[in-house]
């Protein structure tokens, strides 16, 4: 009689990322009432998108003398397993005893809407809270730490680690290489060497350009007019990594204005280059970025450029910022607002 064992092991893998909600003003966020929250800057960890959820009045009516404080997965997924904690912050950023750390909990995203948020209703007592250091001219700052469960992978005491695909790290160096490069943009009088079968695989308008029947098949230099240098190298950049440098996590809340108003016009000019070669995913992430600054200079000429390339999410979210009487007062003394008018009319009963 023969006997065989056989094993195997589950390799379990996690990204920690942390996110600091400061609230100055406390004073005033009370008395919004019971089941009333304020809402963080979305945030991304383990590459998912998340929220923090404040209710200075309480989650429930039983817990009315608590704050409380929850965590909300923003992107449309299901069945994310993550560990996460609050920790209220000393005025110099060292970490108080006022935290919570959950166990390990599976967060069901829009899909699953009971379950999307998880946190906790008795995080603080309010008046121990207000007597305590952390609170200090009205302001103070709670640190969200998640831990997300990125992968589970089952294995045989002989299998081999394999690490995350790095493709877009060798197309960027074949790009700064020029290595192969069978192309030469000339745009406002920079020269942009690429690969006619990398861009083609992109892009259908390029493959259209560079196989198809279009004069830009004969020829090894093409001369773009009506894009701007910077613009052209950055969708180039997105077209063999997939991102674009200063996008990802950018929400306006460094401090930066000058950086963030370059990147919102980069944002602008890039949209019309992925709205004409058709990169739908660039589009994307320019609407996002967009959507995370506006303010009131920039909407209505953002809301413009929305109309003009049909950007459904870009709209909405134009819409919704001036939908406040007092915004809206605001944002029609700018001379974008009157463009707007000018450009669409009949903008105002969508508004």
């Amino acid at each position: 009689m023969s006997s065989s064992m056989t094993t195997s092991v589950v390799q379990a893998e996690a990204e920690t990322g942390s996110h600091q909600f400061k609230i100055l003003g406390y004073s005033l966020t009370k008395g919004i009432g019971i089941q009333k929250c304020i809402f963080s800057d979305v945030f991304t960890i383990g590459g998912y998108k998340w929220v923090i959820k404040f209710y200075p009045d309480g989650y429930v009516t039983e817990n009315k003398d608590f704050i409380s404080f929850y965590l909300v997965l923003k992107s449309d997924v299901t069945d994310v397993k993550a560990q996460y904690g609050f920790t209220i912050l000393q005025q110099n950023g060292v970490p108080s005893d006022i935290r919570f750390k959950s166990s390990p909990v599976v967060f069901m995203g829009t899909i699953g809407a009971c379950y999307k948020a998880w946190g906790c209703r008795q995080f603080v007592k309010r008046s121990e809270f207000e007597e305590s250091e952390c609170l200090k001219d009205d302001a103070f700052t709670v640190e969200c730490t998640v831990t997300v469960v990125t992968n589970l992978q089952t294995t045989t005491p002989h299998s081999v680690t394999v690490p995350p695909s790095n493709l877009n790290q060798h197309l960027v160096r074949l790009l700064e290489s020029e290595d192969g490069a069978d192309v030469t943009f000339v745009v406002k009088g920079e020269s942009f060497k690429a690969h006619r079968c990398v861009l083609a695989a992109r892009s259908a308008v390029f493959r259209a350009e560079l196989f198809g029947c279009m004069r830009e098949k004969w020829t090894d230099t093409i001369t773009i007019n009506d894009i701007e240098a910077p613009v052209f190298k950055s969708m180039l950049c997105f077209i063999y990594s997939d991102s674009v440098p200063g996008f990802e996590g950018n929400n306006n809340d460094d401090g930066n204005d000058g950086q963030s108003q370059e990147l919102r016009l980069m944002a602008q000019h890039l949209l019309v280059a992925a709205d004409r070669y058709d990169l739908d995913r660039l589009k994307l992430m320019c609407e996002d970025l967009l959507c995370k600054n506006l303010d009131v200079s920039t909407v209505a000429s953002t809301l413009i450029l929305a109309e003009e390339r049909n950007c459904k999410q870009l709209k909405a979210a134009c819409r919704r910022f001036m939908s406040s009487p007092v915004v809206f007062k605001a944002v029609a003394q700018t001379d974008g607002f009157y463009l707007l008018l000018k450009s669409f009319p009949s903008i105002l009963k969508d508004i």
